[in-house]
């Protein structure tokens, strides 16, 4: 007897620009290949031909999806826009988790049973405790320990697997939205930054970072106001910045999204660094700080431009442990099925 026929592999070019496109390349694979041997060992029953014909139906759902998901992982973003707004991660990752549903939709109802300890891993790690779709679940698998699953518990099974994914790309979607504003910050920041480097510039007599000591002045790189002092000390603010930061990044856990949170957290503080530099000085200058309103030497100017760099880890250490409370809200859901099904 000749071999059955099987679908030609997903063709896969030169490695892509992105982690998380190459996981979603692999995982269409194994869908596609599952879906084909799932095709071979259930073949159509011949006598209803209401069943083969929503067979058929899936099993052309579940290519059109991967080959949706494949066509768009496969290549760069066309425009920055897409990247901010996650259009392209939510493509690929919505149409593979289509795939899924309708794989298990497909499948016989044993397959399903095979798959239940990981479809209740995955609903458990991405659905609360007390919600309905996990609660029942939970009860299905439980009565699958000793019957086997019928059809009714099949659509609770998917049901519950389905929900769980769009809860998993809604989480994606909360990392996404924090890193954005974290870069929207950044880049206000650091238009400010460059305005007030620019002021000092054009009018360095009214931008001065100089003091009077009891005998002579002390300005950033001499005696007088210079065009570049402002430059010159948001410079050592963001270099005390970057250390700082980088030294506070050891409390900061990776990422396995899509979405750079900690990269956008590390840009954030160098022109908050650079700001808060020149900011401190003005108000050393104010006399904001008593006893330190005379500094004597651009050594000491100097000095204090890199602490307060430095002290910018005060007002963004805030913002770490936002950004770490949003990376612990992914998957953190998982609880005792005790509690699910009290």
């Amino acid at each position: 007897m000749a071999s059955p026929e099987l679908p030609d592999p997903l063709p896969l070019g030169s490695p892509t620009n992105r982690t998380w496109r190459e996981q979603a390349l692999t995982t269409a694979a194994q869908l596609r290949t599952l879906s084909a041997w799932l095709a071979l060992t259930d073949p159509p029953s011949g006598t209803d031909p209401g069943t083969d014909a929503g067979k058929a139906v899936l099993e052309n759902a579940i290519t059109w999806h991967l080959n949706e998901a494949v066509s768009v992982a496969a290549h760069k973003s066309p425009t920055v826009q897409t990247s901010y707004n996650g259009a392209v991660v939510e493509r690929v990752l919505s149409h593979l988790d289509a795939a899924q549903v309708a794989l298990l939709l497909r499948a016989p109802v044993g397959f399903v049973q095979s798959q239940l300890p990981n479809i209740q891993a995955h609903v458990r790690l991405h659905l609360p405790r007390t919600d309905p779709q996990r609660v029942a679940i939970e009860k299905a698998a439980k009565a699958a320990s000793t019957t086997p699953l019928d059809d009714a518990a099949r659509l609770t099974v998917v049901s519950a697997f389905r929900a769980a994914c769009i809860e998993s790309r809604e989480e994606f979607s909360r990392v996404r939205s924090f890193r954005n504003v974290l870069i929207m910050t950044a880049l206000v920041l650091t238009v400010l930054a460059a305005a007030l480097a620019v002021a000092g510039w054009i009018r360095p007599n009214e931008m001065q970072l100089c003091f009077d000591p009891t005998e002579g002045r002390a300005c950033p790189t001499g005696d007088l106001p210079r065009p570049w002092d402002v430059l010159f000390i948001e410079s050592f603010g963001l270099i005390a910045a970057a250390v700082s930061g980088a030294a506070s990044l050891r409390h900061v856990r990776g990422t396995s999204t899509p979405y750079g949170l900690p990269l956008a957290l590390a840009i954030l503080k160098l022109p908050a660094g650079a700001l808060t530099a020149v900011l401190g000085l003005q108000l050393m200058r104010g006399g904001f700080v008593p006893g330190l309103s005379d500094l004597d030497n651009p050594a000491q100017i100097v000095a204090w431009a890199i602490t307060f760099g430095a002290a910018q880890q005060l007002f963004t250490g805030l913002v770490d442990r936002q950004a770490q409370t949003v990376l612990d809200d992914i998957g953190g859901k998982t609880g005792s099925t005790t509690d699910a099904n009290a």
